[in-house]
């Protein structure tokens, strides 16, 4: 971590955006004394578990273990990395991120700015949005019908902010002007479009349903227009456009990294553990109003790759929702591959009569929809059954082998880690075509090791392609080989021990002493597995994969005297500034807590307060984190109720560290006087300094 550069911008974006306001855009929170309360999104809570506390700035949730700062909240909630939540807060507080970090400055209003085309695509997309809710023209009506004749029902279409763009070669880019956002702003938000002759720009949409796209904040980035039929017609068949048109990759939005809905979906998704993908708008809208409320969509692109890594941060399962015509069992096909290179259980629902979700949930109800979707076959179970339909296996000895190559050829693609994934589809291809699956084996190595020649060939065709005064590669020097004595290439991270250090914890240890009080705003009683909201024996949740994935790098929480230690510095950070100085590492006990001791040493040493606001900015681990906010509580809950003060408190801490170094320090002399390996002098000198430090220990006592 580069402490100078990264805490100054830390700091200053946790002091522009209140936490409160982040919780609060996605949780219904409730004042609880000096805190505020919400139902935790990531158990299944049955009264208010999660806590904010607005004047630390932190918040906790005590059935999952978790919590943490508004950084470590926004990773949670939106499934991001520290530098991606890092970047998020910082365009909500407005502080340039990449000109801080030495990158490209922008200037509000230039076509480069987020902000600014975030400022504008929100214009522009509620703009829409009144049209459709209050416009008063003929054809904001036959919008409104047609979107009626859809049978779209008005709270669904202010949930999903629909929205009509009026039939006009200039209602964007005018309102932009108006606002001061200048045509090129337009053009690079996706709104508008340079004429190919002569200077203006003209906009995108025109005469079309417009459907807001948003991401994980709930900004519209983009935006997807649908044809109107009776307005198409007017136009005429030649100039209508094609039924659907899609904002183009902008600075805000790349269409193989987004999904359509997964701002409302996601903790719907996250609860269930099933991701629906459906192909457009309307089937998720449809599916919505069905009660269905884990359905997204892809946005004009095939699901990929990057979707799957998207999906992954909160489904436990992907479902891909494909209507039944031609084209949709085509794609269904596609996704095998997809399956195959992907770490995810991917099922495939090829919708019946060729329905799509909207037909087949106005037809059939929400009960049969579930029913498809719960018996799903897996991507290779649903290109099994497409190969072998009609086929029979034992006779058609053609169409089995085209069918076995097919599936060899897909499995081929997966990754050499994938050894598993590709060990079980082989024995279920053994199990349909009836054959040994060592010779299914030997069949796929020698299609990987084509594969491989003809890549190889591939590669060198191109290399021999190239210009002969192309640059050849420049080869980095390796760097020196380092000797075993040498020191480390940079200092002690307390974060990447810490990680290092992970052992599994299965309980939730720690609050032995003051457990939680029945005061805490609702909080679980502990006392019982059954308050849990789903936790089982285990000490699982179930559906939370938050937990569950990260519960393997989980460590011990801080317990006795060094739990003691940190909660003292914590209520009195001057006393943190006598700890980095006199505590020695090696008398702590655990890990986790010589990674906060470290954590304080290296604020002492940049000169920064030691207060635990400044704790938290240092950390970069979550579970650190969430340890130094469980601390805090501790303290606060225990308030005034010691008879101590906290630097008696501290100084008892201190003088139990240095007994047991007296008492280790003893027991070692002792056995050295046992072993019968001194001289009689050496014996007697020994004693003499044991008798000495005894007399000196209880003289530290009584002082």
């Amino acid at each position: 971590m580069s402490l100078p550069v990264d805490f100054d911008l830390k700091e200053r974006v946790r002091a522009s955006v209140d936490i409160v306001d982040v919780v609060g855009q996605t949780l219904e929170l409730h004042p609880a004394g000096r805190n505020m309360v919400a139902r935790c999104p990531w158990h299944n809570d049955r009264r208010p578990s999660l806590t904010v506390n607005p004047e630390r700035q932190t918040w906790k949730c005590w059935v999952c273990d978790i919590g943490g700062d508004i950084f470590s909240y926004v990773m949670q909630r939106d499934g991001l990395d520290f530098p991606s939540a890092l970047r998020m807060l910082a365009e909500q507080a407005g502080i340039p991120i990449d000109e801080l970090r030495g990158g490209k400055k922008t200037v509000f209003g230039s076509p480069d700015d987020r902000p600014t085309l975030f400022a504008a695509m929100k214009l522009v997309s509620d703009a829409y949005f009144q049209q459709l809710e209050s416009g008063t023209s003929n054809d904001a009506k036959i919008a409104r019908d047609y979107l009626a004749s859809r049978g779209i029902d008005d709270e669904n279409r202010r949930r999903f902010r629909i929205g009509f763009s009026p039939e006009s070669w200039s209602f964007a880019v005018d309102l932009l002007k108006k606002h001061n956002f200048s045509a090129e702003v337009a053009e690079a938000a996706g709104l508008a479009i340079k004429r190919n002759k002569g200077d203006g720009y003209y906009d995108r949409f025109r005469g079309r349903l417009m459907f807001p796209i948003h991401d994980l904040q709930d900004r519209p980035i983009s935006l997807g227009g649908r044809l109107i039929p009776a307005i198409a017609a007017r136009r005429g068949e030649e100039k209508a456009g094609a039924k659907y048109i899609n904002g183009p990759e902008t600075k805000l939005f790349r269409k193989s990294h987004q999904l359509y809905n997964l701002q409302l979906a996601r903790e719907s998704i996250r609860r269930g553990g099933d991701a629906l993908v459906m192909e457009g708008y309307t089937d998720v809208v449809a599916a919505r109003q069905a009660g269905v409320e884990s359905a997204v969509a892809v946005l004009g692109t095939a699901l990929g790759d990057d979707h799957i890594r998207l999906l992954k941060r909160f489904a436990k399962r992907v479902v891909l929702v494909l209507d039944g015509d031609t084209a949709g069992q085509t794609r269904a096909d596609q996704v095998l591959e997809l399956f195959v290179r992907a770490d995810v259980d991917m099922r495939v629902l090829t919708l019946p009569d060729g329905n799509d979700p909207a037909d087949f949930l106005a037809s059939q109800g929400r009960a049969a929809f579930d029913e498809l979707v719960a018996k799903a076959p897996d991507a290779l179970e649903h290109k099994l059954n497409r190969l072998t339909e009609g086929v029979d296996v034992t006779n058609d000895t053609h169409k089995v082998t085209q069918a076995i190559e097919v599936l060899l050829g897909i499995i081929a693609q997966a990754p050499r880690t994938a050894n598993l994934k590709v060990d079980q589809l082989m024995l279920r291809m053994s199990r349909t075509f009836g054959l040994p699956i060592e010779r299914l084996s030997e069949r796929l190595e020698e299609v990987r090791k084509t594969r491989s020649r003809a890549q190889a060939k591939h590669r060198d065709s191109r290399s021999r392609g190239a210009s002969p005064g192309a640059a050849r590669p420049v080869k980095r020097p390796s760097p020196p080989p380092r000797s075993e004595s040498s020191p480390p290439a940079s200092s002690f991270d307390p974060n990447a021990a810490f990680l290092e250090s992970a052992e599994v914890e299965g309980d939730f240890g720690g609050y032995d002493d003051f457990g939680v009080p029945p005061d805490f705003g609702g909080a679980p009683d502990f006392g019982g597995a059954s308050d849990f909201g789903g936790l089982d024996a285990s000490g699982d949740f179930g559906r939370t994969s938050s937990r569950s994935s990260s519960q393997a790098n989980r460590v011990q929480p801080l317990s006795g005297i060094d739990r003691e230690l940190f909660e003292t510095l914590i209520e009195s950070p001057e006393l943190a500034a006598m700890a980095v100085e006199s505590i020695d590492p090696d008398w702590l006990d655990s890990n986790t807590a010589k990674m906060l001791l470290s954590a304080y040493q290296d604020l002492d040493l940049q000169g920064r307060d030691l207060t635990l606001e400044s704790l938290m900015l240092v950390l970069e681990n979550e579970d650190l984190k969430n340890q130094v906010v469980t601390l805090e509580e501790r303290v606060r809950r225990r308030g005034d109720q010691s008879t101590q003060t906290t630097f008696e408190r501290y100084a008892g801490v201190v003088l139990r560290y240095r007994e047991r170094e007296f008492s280790a320090e003893k027991n070692r002399q002792i056995a050295k006087l046992a072993s019968s390996a001194l001289a009689e002098e050496e014996e007697e000198a020994l004693l003499k300094e044991l008798f000495d430090a005894e007399r000196a220990r209880h003289q530290m006592k009584k002082d």
